[in-house]
């Protein structure tokens, strides 16, 4: 997820550590399930994480070594989630509802934060998905968004995100699930950082829906 910076005393991973668990505590008050924290480097995972503890303690569990698997990451996450959209029924306004249930699918807004080019290419796996949502008559536009986030100023780390970002571009008719921050307009990274990237890419697709039907 990410590898030690170079300010003594106090590394990327410790900075990615403290905006979670202070995003952890705001997010417990307006969603119940709180964040599932999942790691590209490991396939270690924390579900329902509500408190600053209980993310100290994954994190305790998880050191800052190996490679940057953010396509598999990604797959991991979204695979069940795309399943369970296909799968339901959708409202006029674009909401999903289980089937059986008639229960509401949560939207799902995926943060990575990275501050290394990834091992495998995310790519696949969100043409995959963008091209799969898209596939889903009327579905809203923000159900499933992903933030990457860079954490240090890593020359090429920067460039893989602009690259995914151009990548995406050319990849056609697909539906826009992405949005880049690179580490020049976001450090530290902190949980208000973090809040403000995600309400700017919820923002956006949200307009993007009002024109859809204007």
């Amino acid at each position: 997820m990410a590898l030690p910076g170079s300010r003594r005393g106090f590394t990327r991973w410790d900075e990615a550590g403290q905006a979670l668990e202070a995003l952890a505590e705001t997010a417990q008050k307006y969603d119940d399930d709180g964040l599932d924290i999942f790691f590209i480097n490991n396939p270690k995972e924390a579900l329902n994480v509500k408190s600053a503890s209980q993310v100290q303690t994954v994190f305790a569990r998880v050191g800052p070594r190996g490679a940057t698997h953010t396509g598999e990451c990604l797959e991991q996450i979204l695979k069940p989630r795309l399943v369970a959209l296909e799968k339901a029924r959708i409202d006029p306004d674009g909401t999903p509802r289980d089937r059986r249930t008639g229960e509401v699918i949560k939207r799902v807004n995926v943060i990575v934060i990275t501050d290394g080019e990834a091992t495998d290419s995310p790519k696949y796996t969100i043409v995959d998905a963008a091209k799969r949502l898209k596939d889903i008559p009327n579905l809203c536009l923000t159900q499933i968004g992903i933030q990457f986030v860079q954490i240090g100023s890593d020359a090429t780390a920067t460039q893989a995100l602009r690259e995914l970002d151009d990548d995406l571009a050319k990849a056609g008719d697909i539906r826009d699930i992405v949005d880049t921050t690179p580490y020049s307009k976001l450090h530290p990274v902190t949980a208000d950082g973090l809040i403000k990237v995600l309400v700017g890419g919820i923002n956006r697709r949200v307009d993007e829906q009002k024109n859809r039907y204007r």
